[in-house]
């Protein structure tokens, strides 16, 4: 993840960043490369060998995410859909009938 305040110093970087990985052998991916400002106005992009980077409004990196617009409504719905799938992962086995009560209410504690 590359940062800066200023959009002409993040191209520059970014162009920095192509060129090194070029040394080793590497392309930098341009369909998968985005880009997110926090200034929502602005129309440009920054450009990589000439092509644009596509714009997104949120970015997720190591488990958190960033939102342009600073609202952490994206990370709650990441948060609980993810709950709701370990859950529903776990119901198949709360509700078998050979799997020991005792054993089922350590799992829901742990769940839960």
């Amino acid at each position: 993840m590359l940062a800066s305040e200023q959009k002409e110093d993040l191209e520059r970087q970014t162009q920095a960043w192509s060129e090194c990985l070029t040394r080793f052998g590497i392309r930098l991916n341009i369909k998968m490369t985005e880009c997110m400002t926090t200034n929502l106005d602005e129309p440009s992009t920054i450009q990589v060998d000439g092509n644009d980077l596509r714009r997104t409004d949120y970015s997720k990196y190591s488990d958190s995410t960033l939102s342009a617009d600073g609202i952490l409504a994206h990370k709650v719905v990441t948060r609980v859909n993810a709950a709701w799938l370990k859950w529903r992962s776990m119901t198949g086995m709360l509700c078998d009938k050979n799997i020991p009560d005792r054993f089922k209410s350590v799992v829901y504690r742990g769940v839960v």
